[in-house]
């Protein structure tokens, strides 16, 4: 009984290094890939992706406009609630 309970956690210890290696192999290679096609795409100057670009900058700006906006009115309202509290 005592070499069946010691083999069964050999087995789960061996299957959870094997898990481990597993996916450390496959999230360097998921990063490897996402480097590369993010350095294919920095090349492309093509004007679908300059224009992609651009508007994906023109966005960005856009919400941190509308989230320094929000900050803004967020404590204007703290300060308001404090003052009359």
């Amino acid at each position: 009984m005592e070499k069946e309970i010691k083999d069964a956690l050999n087995f789960v210890i061996g299957a959870v290094s094997t898990v481990k290696t597993e996916a450390e192999k496959f999230a360097a290679k998921i990063e490897a890939d996402f480097k590369d096609l993010a350095s294919k795409g920095a090349k492309d100057n093509g004007e679908i992706s300059v224009n992609l670009r651009k508007y994906a900058e023109e966005s960005l700006k856009g919400v941190q406009n509308i989230l320094g906006d929000l900050d803004k009115k967020v404590q204007e309202t703290k300060a308001k609630i404090t003052k009359t509290a």
